[in-house]
């Protein structure tokens, strides 16, 4: 029988019986359910709401427990449960004891748990996204470039196989299928550029379902930086620059920026961005729709003061309306190298030393306490859910 605290009572569970006991160890509730079904809906209920870690033991009280854990709907459920306590993970980009130190925060700066992962003769790695609590990491090792999917809450590690080219790999995004208890798609694309001849860049793309990659042609288009590329509903999206009249300024001429896109069928597209915002924007997904957050510095580089928040509104015509415009508290936060959404209608704002929460409705700041002794060798935040998916995408009801 396993002991589940909540609140001021205790949930002692077995296969068919629900014991509840108060403090002082009265019993409350004693149901005898002869009805399976109920059992399950109720077990799945309770359980569904308990740490991975939790889950992991739990599924070794008998063989019940174990099939309807390690069922696909339950795997599902939990990732949906999970997602509604938004959190964090930050890591350190080198390997300390044969181990990669992830470090779980809630949006308040706690920090509940923290994850080691095998190295495994990695001498770097570095954590491109997160998606249905599984992160896409690129690690070094012994000169060679790797891509590894994890869990960081099972401790379960895919390694990619490489891709077939002699290229060097630039750039990387992720392309992920929607999970909800009616669509059982753990499905994930990983793309990525490598840099060839005549600057051109070649693109490929790993798949999931079929476990291996395919070229897709090359290109003179290729994303700015990996980690800074956002999903929205199976399309990723990169902000890119493009250096003009190259042949008169060579790397000194002008540039200018767009948003490179591919959705889930692999078509490639451009998003031409405002004008007058151009320069180094943060991609978000806010409620579900492709955002860019502007900081701007009037003239007073690095201490930037002004943004922009701008919403797609049309994504064949590149038409783009400004949703609001803002100053940072300068006295709070002196620059601004990360900017996310969360939940709340709130935008978080940070650097290696603070972060700010503005919230969109009320227009007010808030410091967010993040105080847990990062120093240079640790990354920006990335979302992070913790969930039972496997790392190979392939579940089935």
């Amino acid at each position: 029988m396993l002991k589940i605290k909540r609140g001021i009572v205790d949930l002692y569970l077995s296969e068919d019986r629900v014991l509840i006991m108060d403090d002082f160890k009265s019993e409350l509730k004693c149901p005898q359910n002869k009805n399976v079904f109920e059992v399950e809906e109720l077990l799945t209920n309770i359980l569904s709401r308990l740490p991975v870690k939790s889950l992991l033991i739990s599924k070794f009280v008998c063989k019940y427990w174990m099939n309807l854990i390690c069922n696909p709907s339950f795997m599902c459920l939990q990732l949906i449960q999970s997602q509604e306590n938004p959190s964090y993970t930050v890591y350190n980009y080198f390997c300390r004891s044969d181990k990669h130190l992830f470090t779980k925060i809630d949006i308040n700066g706690e920090t509940p748990q923290s994850f080691l992962l095998s190295c495994n003769g990695f001498d770097y790695v570095g954590a491109i996204c997160s998606f249905n609590g599984l992160v896409c990491c690129a690690d070094y090792a012994k000169g060679n470039f790797y891509i590894k999917i994890c869990n960081l809450a099972t401790q379960e590690i895919l390694l990619l196989p490489p891709a077939p080219t002699s290229k060097s790999p630039h750039s990387i995004g992720v392309s992920f299928g929607s999970v909800s208890t009616m669509n059982v798609n753990n499905d994930y694309k990983v793309f990525q550029f490598f840099r060839g001849k005549e600057r051109l860049y070649e693109y490929m793309v790993y798949s999931s379902i079929s476990a291996s990659w395919k070229s897709l042609g090359s290109s003179a288009l290729r994303p700015e930086t990996s980690q800074k590329h956002v999903c929205i509903n199976g399309t990723v999206y990169w902000y890119c620059r493009l250096r003009l009249h190259r042949e008169l300024y060579g790397d000194n001429g002008p540039f200018i920026g767009y948003i490179l896109t591919v959705d889930w069928e692999e078509n490639f597209n451009i998003i031409r961005i405002p004008e007058e915002d151009t320069i180094f924007p943060f991609l978000i997904n806010l409620e579900g729709c492709l955002s860019m957050v502007f900081v701007a510095d009037n003239g007073r580089f690095p201490f930037p003061n002004r943004f922009d928040i701008w919403v797609i509104e049309d994504v064949k015509k590149s038409v783009w309306v400004k949703k609001l415009s803002d100053t940072i508290p300068l006295s709070k936060i002196d620059q601004i190298d990360y900017v996310a959404a969360v939940q709340g209608n709130q935008i978080l704002f940070g650097n290696l030393r603070e972060y700010l929460l503005y919230n969109m409705d009320t227009r007010n700041w808030r410091e967010s306490n993040w105080d847990y002794g990062r120093d240079g060798n640790f990354s920006d935040p990335i979302a992070y859910t913790e969930s039972l998916l496997p790392c190979n995408g392939r579940i089935h009801s």
